[in-house]
């Protein structure tokens, strides 16, 4: 585990997980244009020219013959929610006063509602409107979405980074209590849908309220500190380290993680055992101190609600190879429902890997940025709606 602040569940890119600090598509072709201008001297005229028609020769291309199915542009209105029914609605856990939206598919909605649980860092509840692709894709098949802004970030008070993944699953269940009062008529309808980080407070927070609908974990790793590893390993990989070197390396993370983290260190203690210029912040090296011994195996062997764990087979931040074989040995069987898939050419938050394979978002390129808004929802690997709204619906048809 390399405790930086980037190493697990970021929706989207960074371990979510999701899509966090997606720049919305005017401020990306104004960050581009600002690029492209800086530093350059003034061509002629003919060269403007024919600059401008590679340009647009360039963008043609990717947007209609890489783009699988000419999707140019057409990913723009998944970015708008604006006519959607939206409620705001606001829970207390312990000291803090969280606050989010409610959006539903139509104003007479009793269908089901899926509470979003972020992946990591200082999310709030649309992660930087990265996550509306997704919610517009799962409002179209008719189902309900509760996201609310972490602690201190947005309009909810707290502080996320003095969480345990224990009080994140009291604060989700603090949610639902919420989401089941303001709409009663969703009764056993209502669960839970969460990225990375979410692994391991969704089966927690399961446990707490036996009677919630369904579970959906994509990107969910099972312990910490082995997710730490494959995430380091990575990484080294990337950067062209051997095995050997990579095997080294880890070892003496190992070593010095067993002093930094130990029940006694201190910040002080982190910082004269590491040779690192951009050391983490007290308040990160004491959320990771926190929550570094975290393993949802226990968890998942007491979960009694339908679960659906994804993973994409391209992740790059969590092994999704190791931690789906382990839900499949705990859960298969546990509900007829429950189902544990690894989607091909997918990413750590299910979008297509040959386009958007990051670990981090900030390695992410401005043109890809640029995509992902022309694609909206067409940038997630194909089916992955499909699949995670018709098991939703299926499963609370049943009841």
């Amino acid at each position: 585990m390399n405790g930086s602040p980037g190493f697990i569940g970021i929706t989207g890119f960074k371990a979510i997980d999701g899509h966090r600090h997606l720049p919305q598509a005017l401020t990306i072709a104004k960050h581009l244009a600002a690029a492209n201008l800086k530093g350059c001297a003034v061509p002629s005229p003919r060269r403007i020219r024919y600059r401008r028609l590679v340009r647009v020769a360039f963008v043609l291309f990717v947007l209609l013959v890489a783009v699988p199915g000419s999707l140019a542009l057409i990913g723009l209105s998944d970015f708008d929610i604006s006519n959607r029914p939206t409620e705001q609605i606001s829970f207390a856990h312990e000291d803090a006063v969280l606050s989010g939206s409610l959006i539903l598919p139509d104003a007479q909605h009793t269908g089901p509602i899926a509470l979003l649980v972020h992946g990591d860092g200082p999310q709030d509840r649309f992660a930087g409107d990265g996550y509306l692709p997704l919610f517009n894709a799962l409002l179209d098949r008719g189902i309900g979405i509760y996201s609310w802004d972490k602690a201190g970030v947005g309009e909810s008070t707290g502080n996320w980074l003095s969480q345990s993944m224990n009080d994140r699953a009291k604060e989700a269940v603090a949610a639902y209590d919420a989401i089941k009062t303001a709409h009663p008529d969703s009764g056993q309808k209502i669960g839970f849908i969460g990225f990375s980080q979410a692994g391991w407070v969704i089966p927690e927070a399961s446990r707490m309220i036996p009677d919630h609908a369904f579970n959906v974990i994509i990107g969910g790793a099972v312990n910490w500190q082995d997710q730490g590893d494959f995430y380091t390993r990575q990484r080294l990989l990337a950067d062209g380290a051997t095995q050997a070197e990579i095997n080294d390396q880890i070892e003496r993370n190992h070593v010095r993680d067993a002093v930094i983290f130990a029940p006694e260190a201190t910040y002080e203690t982190y910082l004269a055992n590491i040779d690192d210029q951009h050391p983490m912040p007290s308040g990160r090296f004491e959320f990771v101190k926190r929550n570094i011994t975290s393993d949802a195996t226990a968890d998942l062997g007491l979960l009694e609600t339908p679960t659906l764990a994804m993973w994409g087979r391209d992740d790059l931040n969590v092994d999704a190879k190791t931690d789906a074989a382990i839900y499949r040995d705990i859960l298969i069987g546990r509900h007829p429902a429950n189902e544990v898939i690894v989607i091909p050419d997918a990413t750590h938050g299910l979008l297509r890997s040959n386009l958007f394979n990051y670990q981090l978002s900030s390695e992410m390129p401005t043109s890809r940025q640029m995509l992902y808004v022309a694609l909206g929802r067409h940038a997630y690997a194909p089916g992955t709606f499909d699949k995670i709204a018709g098991w939703i619906k299926q499963l609370v048809a049943r009841t």
